[in-house]
């Protein structure tokens, strides 16, 4: 059976489209996806798929209910887990959708890898009646403007900076960890799964330990100028990473702070600006970092995370070439070397190592480069009472930071 949606199923469909003024931001298109990747266009057929399913009433209230019963933040719900659950009603539906095969679809699922399903647009979430005015959206590479699907399976291509009127629900790569760190649960976790209160939205940020009690560096104050994240997929994933001296003068990721990072690493900024404790990087992970190479830097980059957490999927040019501008600028005095009886606990420092090895993984998509930090007596500005700003391609500030010793 073909992969592609059968003449009939989308002739019987029409009538239930999308036909008031909800209509997405830029024109309709009917050529086929051209992602130029597997993932991405399994992700195409995917959420063409649950469009044309969605058209069905009892489809859509099996979805709906999930969706608003979710625990994660953003009403989220991990799509593979959801397509197995009921006995496999949705795959089912999926598959009558498409005129395809419940194997094409589960070979789709894994080509796609880890999925979520919400509505990213927080009034749209609210408001949706669960009615057959929607479409389902997703987005491929960074740069591509995502695509969305309506009831009849037509494909439109959306703004990438403003959502469409008609509400979307976004089947996009997943970001949340809805098995709370124990990965082989994942297939039963529609939503949030294992001991704990759900993940909290919104606000400034959340930090899980609740007190900086382990010895070492702390962020204790965060500001970005912007998202770095497209509508379409929510709430930004930013992530301060941390690099060392490796082998043959190269560099070694000594440390992330984010979402997923675990323990007290852990740390959540949703808005631009942030403040309380996170751990950047612990005195046991620094002191077996020194113990191979002595007196070595640091540095402190900021990346905006598109797929997997904590590993940084970037275009090794393009921000090898952003980093040296930075390098330049401030004539490679662009790390850090740490010092327990400094209040701020890291002072500038040349940089000795490259940061190319540490980004050489160029994977399915493109994780956002915010900034590689100066200290602000570099740079001559450092705003907020800040002591470092992230900088880009020279001198262009992207945000900045306030860091603690604790000992």
């Amino acid at each position: 059976m073909s992969r592609r949606l059968s003449l009939a199923v989308l002739t019987a469909l029409v009538g239930s489209a999308c036909s008031d003024s909800s209509a997405p931001t830029t024109a309709s298109v009917t050529a086929p996806a051209t992602l130029g990747n597997r993932a991405g266009v399994a992700r195409e057929r995917l959420a063409q798929a649950l469009a044309v399913a969605l058209a069905d009433s009892g489809t859509r209230a099996v979805v709906k209910r999930r969706l608003d019963a979710s625990n994660a933040r953003e009403g989220k719900v991990q799509f593979q887990a959801l397509i197995h659950a009921d006995q496999g009603t949705l795959l089912a539906s999926l598959a009558r959708a498409a005129a395809t095969s419940a194997a094409d679809l589960l070979a789709d699922l894994d080509a796609a890898r880890g999925l979520e399903l919400y509505l990213p647009v927080a009034a749209q979430r609210a408001a949706w009646p669960g009615d057959v005015h929607y479409l389902v959206g997703t987005i491929g590479n960074d740069g591509e403007p995502p695509v969305g699907f309506d009831a009849a399976g037509t494909r439109h291509q959306l703004d990438p900076s403003t959502p469409p009127t008609v509400p979307v629900l976004a089947l996009v790569p997943q970001e949340t960890d809805f098995t709370r760190g124990h990965p082989a649960k994942l297939i039963s976790c529609v939503d949030m799964c294992g001991d704990g209160n759900p993940l909290g939205g919104g606000g400034g940020g959340t930090y899980s330990v609740g007190s900086a009690s382990a010895p070492g560096l702390y962020l204790v104050q965060s500001h970005f100028d912007g998202s770095y994240e497209s509508w379409l997929k929510g709430e930004p994933e930013y992530e301060y990473h941390i690099y060392g001296l490796g082998d043959n003068g190269q560099s070694v990721e000594l440390a992330c702070t984010g979402e997923k990072s675990g323990g007290g690493y852990t740390w959540d900024q949703n808005d631009l600006d942030w403040s309380g404790s996170a751990l950047l990087l612990s005195d046991v992970d620094y002191n077996t970092y020194q113990a191979k190479h002595p007196g070595a830097p640091i540095r402190i980059v900021a990346w905006e995370d598109d797929d997997e957490a904590c590993v940084d999927h970037a275009d090794v040019g393009g921000v090898a070439a952003l980093i040296a501008a930075v390098d330049a600028a401030y004539k490679a005095v662009t790390s850090g070397k740490v010092d327990p009886w400094y209040v701020h606990g890291i002072k500038a420092a040349p940089s000795i190592f490259t940061l190319i090895n540490a980004i050489h993984n160029v994977i399915l998509t493109n994780d956002d480069f915010i900034g590689n930090a100066v200290e602000g007596t570099i740079t001559g500005d450092a705003p907020g009472g800040s002591n470092w700003v992230l900088k880009s391609n020279g001198t262009v500030t992207r945000g900045w930071f306030t860091t603690m010793r604790v000992r």
